[in-house]
């Protein structure tokens, strides 16, 4: 008998899902910076010096954003063109890095 009264008292959506599509609209994209052929040039020489263990302070494009971050290096792949941290962060995308410690 308790559970058929709880039942009565659930919140009620006549239109699932339209929360999350209001926030998916409320969510500003902000397009990718094209970066000058100086600041690329500076981005390269940083990558190229980084060493595994390396502590670094980096910025990047990631899902409609720029997101920073502060983490140690995993490991560079410059064939796949790719900087490993927790997460793969591709060459292209970083905007920034600022190495903190070696």
């Amino acid at each position: 008998m308790r559970s058929e009264r709880a039942k009565i008292f659930a919140p009620f959506s006549p239109l699932r899902g339209l929360d999350e599509a209001y926030r998916a609209k409320e969510r500003v994209i902000v397009p990718k910076a094209e970066l000058l052929c100086d600041r690329i040039e500076e981005i390269n020489i940083k990558l190229s010096s980084l060493q595994d263990g390396c502590l670094i302070k980096i910025t990047y494009y990631f899902d409609g954003g720029y997101k920073t971050k502060v983490g140690r290096v995993k490991s560079v792949l410059p064939n796949k063109k790719t900087l490993v941290m927790d997460t793969k962060i591709d060459f292209s995308d970083i905007y920034d890095i600022e190495i903190l410690d070696k």
